[in-house]
Order: structure tokens, then sequence, then C-alpha cells
């Protein structure tokens, strides 16, 4: 009879779905166990030491080395037209974000503060994650 051991333990639920997916297209049997409960409530994670991936022993050395496999540079797909490049750095790591510097206008900051609310239109602004950039 083949024995089940854990494999891995993950913190992140999402972390652990992606890697068991992983593992089962390559058709190692695999599941998760703890993963609805430290969804449910993220502060058990401690508790029950994360999200378990159990796998037949026969196969952990067949997936350790499916997932140290790395994608060749050649099959990463080239920047596509209309992606943003950061004017200060040239990185491409930059996104459409909620602004962490000046994010609130006055009129909004006037509205929140006469109906003591928080502010609830925040600008929106292109944010490089590399340099903290904002345009």
């Amino acid at each position: 009879m083949d024995k089940i051991v854990v494999f891995e333990t993950f913190y992140n639920p999402i972390e652990a779905n992606i890697v068991k997916s992983r593992l089962m297209d390559a058709g190692i049997q695999c599941f998760l166990s703890d993963e609805n409960t430290v969804t449910l409530n993220p502060l058990y994670t401690q508790a029950l030491g994360g999200v378990k991936l159990h796998l037949f022993e026969r196969d952990a050395d067949v997936a350790r080395g499916i997932l140290e496999e790395t994608i060749p540079v050649s099959e990463i797909p080239e920047q596509e037209e209309g992606e943003y490049v950061c004017p200060q750095c040239g990185s491409h790591n930059v996104g459409y974000v909620q602004a962490t510097k000046k994010r609130f206008g006055i009129l909004t900051m006037l509205v929140s503060i006469a109906f003591f609310v928080y502010p609830f239109h925040a600008k929106k602004v292109h944010h490089c994650f590399n340099c903290l950039h904002e345009y």
C-alpha cells in the first residue's frame, strides 16, 4: 500500500491551490487539507500549521522536479502595445491603482468632513512598483 505524506505546507490557500493545480495537470494525484478552515478564518493558520499538500510518497521526487521547472525566456510573451512604462525608471511593473500620495481632492474632503464619513472618492493614478513614482 502506498504511503501518503505531507509534501509541503502553505500559509496562503491560494498559493496551495496553484501548486496543487500544477501537480494535478502533470498527472500527480494530490489533495489539500485544512484549506477550508484557513480560508474561512485566517487566524487559525498558525494553530493548524497552514494548508497541507498531500501526495503519494512515490511521487514526491517527481513533484519536486515539476515545481523546480522554469519557463524559458523565449516562451515569455512579449510586451503588448498599450502597456505603460514608468517615465522615471523605465520599468514595466506599472499599475493603474489608487493613489498613495494626494489621494483625496478638496471637494471630497469637504463633503466627508461635513457628513462625518470616510472619503468616498479617491484618485487613481499609474503607479510604478519599482521606484514608487506616480503619474
